[in-house]
């Protein structure tokens, strides 16, 4: 009995450390992916976000996250493309996908600016 309630307090502890490393443990961010033009992208963009072409999206992803466990937010200039890319993305095995709509719609709902 004593083995027992000694194993249990020892899980416990264990355990709680575990928790603590988790909680310190800084959150990964989502890829943001810019899917229009080169010259579209030139006009201004999400400042931290990258340009892979909406009809590029598969070649271009499995380049920039082979992780299909990836957390990836998308947008265009009205989120049609963004949609177009996202079903690509799942048929590809991409879960955790975000159609966010137009650049202006994103970076309002990320709070992010657009940068040239």
């Amino acid at each position: 009995m004593i083995k027992a309630v000694s194993l249990i307090i020892m899980l416990f502890i264990a355990l709680s450390g575990l928790n603590a490393l988790c909680a310190d443990a800084p959150a990964v961010k989502p890829l943001l992916i810019d899917v229009r033009t080169e010259a579209e992208w030139k006009e201004g963009h999400l400042e931290g976000a990258i340009l892979i072409p909406y009809d590029r999206i598969g070649e271009g992803i499995v380049k920039t996250a082979p992780d299909r466990n990836t957390k990836i937010n998308l947008y265009c200039r009205s989120g049609r493309r963004s949609g177009i890319a996202l079903d690509a993305l799942k048929q590809l095995g991409y879960e955790d996908v975000t159609n966010l709509g137009s650049v202006n719609d994103a970076s309002v709902r990320l709070n992010i600016p657009v940068v040239k």
